[in-house]
């Protein structure tokens, strides 16, 4: 594996680390205790979105409009990184390089998804309409859809790097 890879992955562990121990626990805990609207794996409806939203109040809309949106914009490109980087170690030549750029819809579906919460965060909850918030579910079932094809599709690779290495001795 590359040096760069090491240095890549340490990097994405920054922003994933201080989300998962900092700014998510404490919007969830502003929102009465409700999952952000990014980590439910099978969606949420209007009326889901509008009460984490008017949950949260003004300090967790500012929490999740600044610092959270901030690290939640940088790791995607960065888990983009890593992934490219892995499949492209796994898994040698074409079959690699398709499934590195594959894993990179991740990327963007998470950043669009990003985007349409911090719309519905800046609308309040008095704000958010039906199609906001349907738009925003969109992109959050898919990002878990293509999140369980690329740990899929990362678990074939893992199997066969280690077929091509052969039963250790």
């Amino acid at each position: 594996m590359p040096r760069i890879f090491w240095f890549i992955l340490a990097a994405t562990l920054a922003p994933w680390l201080t989300m998962n121990l900092v700014t998510a626990p404490r919007i969830e805990e502003l929102a009465g205790g409700l999952r952000l609207l990014d980590m439910r794996f099978t969606g949420y409806s209007f009326e889901e979105a509008r009460d984490f939203i008017a949950a949260i109040g003004d300090e967790g809309a500012a929490l999740y409009l600044g610092w959270q949106m901030w690290l939640d914009m940088i790791f995607p490109p960065l888990l983009g990184a890593v992934m490219f980087l892995l499949y492209r170690w796994l898994v040698p030549g074409w079959p690699g390089l398709t499934a590195a750029i594959v894993s990179q819809s991740y990327v963007v579906v998470d950043i669009l998804e990003n985007l349409a919460i911090s719309a519905m965060a800046r609308a309040g909850a008095d704000g958010v309409t039906p199609e906001m918030a349907a738009l925003a579910n969109q992109w959050t079932v898919t990002k878990w859809g293509l999140a369980i094809v690329g740990l899929a599709m990362l678990t074939v690779g893992i199997g066969m790097r280690l077929r091509m290495r052969g039963p250790a001795g």
